[in-house]
């Protein structure tokens, strides 16, 4: 896939999940703010209507008010009556003025006043044994009724009385035990068809304190159901007048309402229950908007997209073909990429790259040699140290042949030099290889040192104090031997009065110093300046022959473990001189 491809389908990518993202957010949040506005209106409209369907029922209550403080007849339907014509007369005078006045003003339409005086019962004056619920609440079945005022919203269920929604009153107030009621019976679909003209769109369910249900507006038979049977029932049981529920995937608005502004009838519920998708009916538009926005954004994107990623990427193939033209065989800077940008500055490190590379090929190759005439000069270093170019087999035979023949002669102080001797010889030319232990390299000192006791006699003392800990690291063969014939030329030869040579080391967690000090005269200051000068230079000079061991020691320690290792010089005239070498403690010798 080229890279045409890849920058087009990743900025796309990135685009279309960019673009998709907002228009989700954008279609989202306006879609719930729309929503909530129109549940806030329906909500607002839901109590609007509430309060006319409140203020219609107060209108008939008022009507019970007015007959409840009509102490006139109340006391005509409390006398007796015995004579049936005085009845009539009375009926006609006082009943039936009353009635037509009020289903003259109020669609009412039945009318009846219920008593236990068994001696006026005419018309719409019915004995109180046709309302026994009436009787019963009251008591006026037993011989003590109760002085309460009752009034109550009652739902008809008989046959005849099917549709119908009776207020009944208990008209007590001239004399607070009398039976006196009166009843008014209201046409339902009055109030279902005022609540239809105020809210057409919504469910509508009307309950009385009992909980029966006087309609819904989506049924035709709600009047013999009662809220126990709604599926939402479980849901008004909550203080909240609004809230969304959910029935069968299918989300509803639930607001209801209790009618408590009468302080005579509480308990009358009014419910609205809202479909959402109703409501989201008028947030498609923003929906579709979105949508078209969405795919005019993203085909704009498309185009531009192409282009840019076209005339971009035009340049990166023409480097790209350029660079493939380089390799080992043709190692050459390419030609400069127009421009000031970052195609152009690519191809210039790449220039910059390829002339390094050009110069790491020239250091590596001048290193190697380097190298190889390092490791010249150790061999040099270990003629040096042996001063001499015999055949070691023939050197050994021969010792050893001189050796027998002093131990024959019983010249065993003789005959024990030769064996040193013998034995410096073999460990110099018996270990191959350039790293040897520290061990090893102390077995070689001890040997070497011992002949040159027996060479100074009194004048040489030494001591060595080397952890046993530190015998197994690598140290470059001949090393320390070298340190100590410097120090035997440069520093006990020369003196007349005694040396002491201390080997020791100590060590932390990463390296180690071996250390080889004496107490001789040690090395004047502009010396001393001078050899550490020389010891950091690889070239040899022609008057520079008294410091080549020490020099290669130094670099063969550079050289097998890097330059944070080597070789210090320490020396203040008159007191010694102290030669420390760095060694790792990581590194073992090869076997």
């Amino acid at each position: 896939m080229s890279i045409r491809t890849k920058l087009f389908l990743s900025n796309g990518a990135v685009v279309i999940m960019l673009l998709a993202s907002l228009t989700f957010i954008f279609e989202h949040y306006s879609r719930q703010m729309i929503l909530e506005k129109m549940m806030e209106n329906n909500s607002n409209s839901f109590s609007q209507m509430t309060e006319n369907v409140d203020s219609l029922l107060k209108t008939y209550e008022q009507t019970a008010d007015l007959l409840y403080m009509d102490d006139s007849l109340q006391s005509t339907l409390l006398q007796e009556i015995d004579s049936l014509a005085l009845q009539h007369t009375e009926y006609i005078e006082s009943i039936v003025p009353l009635m037509e006045s009020i289903r003259s003003t109020k669609d009412i339409v039945n009318f009846h006043l219920f008593t236990n005086n068994e001696t006026f019962q005419l018309g719409v004056i019915r004995p109180l044994s046709e309302a026994p619920e009436l009787a019963e609440r009251s008591g006026c079945n037993t011989s003590t009724p109760s002085n309460r005022s009752l009034r109550s919203w009652t739902l008809q269920e008989e046959p005849d009385k099917e549709g119908l929604i009776r207020l009944s009153q208990r008209l007590n107030h001239l004399d607070m035990k009398a039976c006196l009621f009166v009843s008014v019976d209201v046409d339902i679909n009055v109030l279902k068809n005022f609540v239809k003209t105020k809210d057409q769109q919504n469910q509508i369910i009307f309950s009385l304190p009992d909980s029966k249900v006087v309609f819904d507006t989506a049924s035709e038979n709600a009047g013999a159901t009662r809220l126990e049977d709604y599926w939402f029932f479980d849901e008004i049981r909550t203080n909240e007048e609004s809230r969304l529920i959910s029935m069968e995937d299918q989300d509803y608005l639930l607001i209801h309402r209790v009618l408590e502004s009468r302080n005579s009838v509480s308990g009358i519920q009014i419910f609205s229950l809202t479909q959402l998708d109703a409501l989201a009916v008028g947030t498609n538009a923003i929906r579709t908007t979105a949508l078209v926005l969405f795919v005019a954004t993203l085909a704009i994107f498309v185009v531009a997209n192409y282009v840019m990623s076209s005339r971009l990427t035009k340049r990166l193939v023409e480097l790209s073909v350029k660079m493939r033209k380089t390799n080992l065989e043709n190692l050459q800077p390419i030609q400069s990429i127009k421009g000031n940008d970052e195609v152009s500055k690519l191809g210039f490190r790449f220039n910059e790259m390829v002339q390094r590379m050009q110069r790491l090929i020239r250091e590596v190759y001048e290193s190697e040699l380097g190298r190889k005439e390092l490791e010249l000069k150790t061999k040099e270093s270990e003629l040096y140290a042996l001063q001499t170019q015999v055949n070691p087999h023939y050197l050994f035979n021969t010792l050893n042949a001189l050796r027998g023949n002093l131990l024959m002669k019983g010249d065993r102080e003789n005959a024990t030099i030769v064996n040193l001797l013998a034995k410096s010889f073999r460990n110099v030319l018996g270990k191959s290889g350039r790293m040897i232990t520290v061990a090893e390299e102390l077995d070689i000192i001890q040997t070497y040192l011992n002949i040159q006791a027996f060479r100074f006699s009194d004048r040489l003392r030494f001591r060595i104090d080397i952890p046993k800990r530190l015998y197994d690291i690598a140290i470059p063969k001949l090393s320390l031997q070298t340190l100590v014939e410097n120090t035997i030329v440069h520093a006990l030869e020369p003196s007349a009065d005694g040396t002491m040579i201390v080997i020791r080391a100590d060590y932390d967690e990463q390296q180690c110093r071996l250390i080889v000090e004496d107490n001789g005269p040690g090395i004047p200051c502009d010396h001393l300046t001078a050899i550490r000068q020389r010891l950091e230079t690889a070239d040899q000079k022609k008057d520079d022959s008294l410091h080549i061991g020490l020099r290669n020691v130094h670099q063969r320690l550079r050289q097998s473990f890097g330059p944070n290792f080597g070789m210090i010089i320490e020396s203040k005239q008159g007191e010694g001189t102290r030669i420390i070498i760095n060694l790792p403690l990581d590194i073992k010798p090869q076997t």
